[in-house]
């Protein structure tokens, strides 16, 4: 059978895969449904697709869904910096940083005798 591009050209499951983006599970289920193209057996244990049906497929599916954005999240053109200066009085060193006030003070090392093993966690 001739495509009106020339011939009809079988197509993998990795290729209808890529071309669809559905999973092996999804596209089994649909085809179950009669919503999805049957492969066609091309060996023995060995079968595809058409590209016509796939692309017949693809374009049934009609427009995409818009999606809508999250209101909480600000887009990249949105968001500032801004810079904040230290007090002047208080010196840099003094500031503990944010990412480590709540970790807990680590217990002091033992002492290991020569030879010995330590699991210090």
């Amino acid at each position: 059978m001739a495509h009106e591009r020339g011939l009809d050209r079988f197509l993998s499951w990795r290729q209808v895969r890529n071309l669809t983006g559905l999973g092996r599970t999804t596209a089994w289920r649909m085809r179950q449904a009669g919503d999805f193209p049957d492969p066609v057996p091309i060996s023995p244990g060995r079968v595809a697709w058409r590209e016509r049906d796939i692309a017949a497929w693809n374009e049934s599916r009609g427009a995409p869904i818009p999606t809508r954005r999250a209101a909480a999240k600000p887009r990249l053109s949105e968001v500032r910096v801004i810079e904040t200066a230290a007090p002047e009085s208080a010196p840099s060193a003094a500031m503990p940083s944010p990412h480590h006030q709540h970790r807990p003070a680590r217990r002091p090392r033992s002492t290991l005798a020569e030879g010995q093993l330590g699991f210090d966690f």
